[in-house]
This record gives C-alpha cells, sequence and structure tokens, in this order.
C-alpha cells in the first residue's frame, strides 16, 4: 500500500491522480487484507484531502463488487441508496419503500450500523427496530424477495472488505469515498436507484460513475439529511442520468399542492413509533406532515419511474394505498417470512 499512499497523499504538488489499474491494485490490497489498519487509513485520508477522480472511484467500485457474495440479478428493481451515517429525522425512505412493492415495483434498501460522523439512525438498525431480520442467507433473500418485492442488503454481509474497514473509518470519524462505493455496489444489478447526496460535489462525481457502474435510470437528489427523501416545506435540487446525458431540474412541492414543516429531530423509539403509525393508515393531524411526506415522495417515485402516467396519479395512488393499509400488510409479511428464513451468523459475516 505504501506506494499508494505516497502517490495520492504527497501534498499540493507531489500528489497525482491513480490511474484505474492503480487503483484496481490499491482496492485489491484493502479487500484481501494486506494493508495494515493504519495504512487504509492514511489511504482514505489523503484521498479525502486530494479528491477522488472517477477511475479511481470506479476501480474501487469493481473490485469490491468482485469480493461480494452472489445474488440473482433483479434488474427492474429500484436500488435506494441512502446516508450511511444514518438519519435523525423520520425515515420517509422505509414506509414509500413499502408502497411501492405493495404495488409490484421491487425495491432494494441497503445499509449497515451507522457511520461517522452523523451517527443517526441506520436503515438496518430501523429495520431491525420493526422486526425485520437482516441477516439473511442469499438464497432466503432471494426468495423472499421474489414474493413480496422488498428487501434489505446488509452490506458488511454480503461485500466482506466493508465489515474489514468499517472500524477504521468509525475511528476517522469522517466520510470517505468508501460512503460513495457503497451506495452503489448494487448487489442484485438493479438498472434504476435513487440516491441521496449531501453536496453538489458528490453529485458531480455520481453523474459520471452511475452509467459506468451500470445503472440505465438514476435520480441524484439533495434530500432531507442528505437522503433520498425530497422535503414537502421547499424546492429540491435533482439530477436524472441515463447513459445518454443528465438533467437537472427543480422540484418545487407548492406546484403539486404540497406544503409542510421541517422535520423535527427523533430518537430511534419516536422513529419506529412513527413509522408504525403511518404505515397503519394513522390520520391524525399530529403526524400530518410526515404522512404528507411520505405520499409526496411515494408518487415522485412512480412517476419518474414510469409506474404512473402523471405526477397526480401518482400521489393519489400513494394516498390510496395508506387508506388501504398496504404498507403495513407488507411490512407484517416481511416480519414473518425474514424470521422463519436460514440466516448467516455474524461470524461468517465477518
Amino acid at each position: 500500500m505504501k506506494q499508494w499512499i505516497k502517490a495520492v497523499g504527497t501534498g499540493k504538488i507531489g500528489s497525482r491522480n491513480l490511474s484505474y489499474d492503480e487503483a484496481v491494485a490499491a482496492a485489491h490490497a484493502i479487500a484481501r487484507g494486506e494493508s495494515t489498519d493504519v495504512q487504509t487509513a492514511a489511504f482514505l485520508m489523503a484521498m479525502r484531502m486530494k479528491g477522488e477522480a472517477d477511475d479511481e472511484m470506479m476501480g474501487f467500485i469493481d473490485v469490491f463488487r468482485k469480493y461480494s457474495l452472489p445474488f440473482r440479478s433483479f434488474s427492474h428493481s429500484l436500488n435506494s441508496a441512502g446516508p450511511y451515517d444514518g438519519r435523525h429525522y423520520f425515515p420517509v425512505t422505509i414506509p414509500v419503500s413499502l408502497l411501492l412493492a405493495s404495488v409490484g415495483f421491487p425495491q432494494v434498501l441497503h445499509g449497515s450500523e451507522s457511520l461517522p460522523p452523523k451517527l443517526g439512525q441506520s436503515i438496518k438498525e430501523l429495520l431491525e427496530g420493526l422486526g425485520i431480520r437482516v441477516e439473511l442467507e442469499a438464497m432466503s433473500w432471494e426468495k423472499i424477495f421474489v414474493q413480496l418485492n422488498i428487501g434489505f442488503i446488509w452490506t458488511d454481509l454480503i461485500c466482506p472488505p466493508f465489515g474489514r474497514v468499517r472500524h477504521v473509518r468509525e475511528q476517522m470519524g469522517l466520510r470517505t469515498f468508501l460512503n460513495t462505493v457503497e451506495k452503489v455496489i448494487n448487489p442484485v444489478h438493479s438498472l434504476s436507484t435513487i440516491i441521496g447526496v449531501n453536496h453538489k460535489t458528490a453529485m458531480d462525481h455520481l453523474i459520471q460513475l452511475l452509467p459506468k457502474s451500470g445503472f440505465e435510470t438514476a435520480y441524484i437528489v439533495q434530500g432531507i439529511e442528505g437522503s433520498e427523501d425530497l422535503p414537502i416545506y421547499k424546492s429540491s435540487a435533482v439530477r436524472k442520468v441515463t447513459p445518454w446525458g443528465d438533467e437537472s431540474t427543480s422540484i418545487d412541492p407548492a406546484t403539486f399542492g404540497f406544503q409542510g414543516q421541517p422535520l423535527e429531530k427523533m430518537t430511534k423509539e419516536d422513529q419506529l413509533e412513527l413509522i408504525q403509525r403511518i404505515v397503519q393508515g394513522d390520520d391524525a393531524t399530529d403526524i400530518r406532515n410526515e404522512r404528507e411526506h411520505v405520499i409526496f415522495n411515494a408518487g415522485l417515485r412512480l412517476y419518474w419511474f414510469d409506474k404512473v402516467a402523471s405526477y397526480e396519479e401518482g400521489f393519489q395512488l400513494a394516498r390510496s394505498l395508506l387508506q388501504r393499509k398496504e404498507a403495513l400488510k407488507l411490512l407484517n409479511k416481511w416480519r414473518e417470512l425474514s424470521n422463519k428464513s436460514d440466516f448467516m451468523p455474524r461470524a461468517q459475516a465477518n
């Protein structure tokens, strides 16, 4: 690893970008455990200070994919990539994904325990709090996914290199380019993705990376907390990316009659309680703001990925599905099936 650390970490004058082949070599060294913790941390920090090039990112994406456990391809699914440092606010994407899956649009969620610097509530931790077992064997996962059109992939489980370097990333306490690698690892080969970012620099990187990573239709959004969840109280920047180019737009919720307030920070217990109230079809006024966020985001995704003919149809369908408790029915089935399935022990995951 020393040669790659020297190449990227010599300073403003001496540092250079790695070629794709050099990045592949560095990624193999980290993935196989040939790089010490100190070397891995030094490399990640040097890359952060220098700024990551697209070829460097693709080298790591391609290598870490090779070390991932084999899953069947589910190309027609939507890959939802949110923040790997978790959420402090209501996780809109969980009830949204349940609604979309309930009408036959397959949804892939993924993540692990939350990482610094935010250390919010991760999707994994919240799903476990809802009673979903996430340590599933690949065949069990696929069987449930085919039946329910929804599944969660624990990244550290299916791609051991991420589990190997987790403690290094935790001790560094900073976001690194591995966060982006993790978001686009795409083990089930989804052709569609919606991905949240914190800032424009990350968006610019992804515009180049997503088509190379195999996605045919990608929406990049600067959502709440850098998530894929758009707010209903202000406009949001959105980029649609395809292999043929990209286009930018701004989504104003008021255009569609949505108005609301910023979401409030809440504990894990409060997030779990609110998810369950929403999917149970609770129409109380005290959760109207969160409920409207769910309907708005579900409608957007239904339209963006060609499941309905208009935004309005998407919003109406989402509202109807909530009232009919379709998300609750699916959550109950998911909980039941996942707890009956074979699972992979944590020791094997590592």
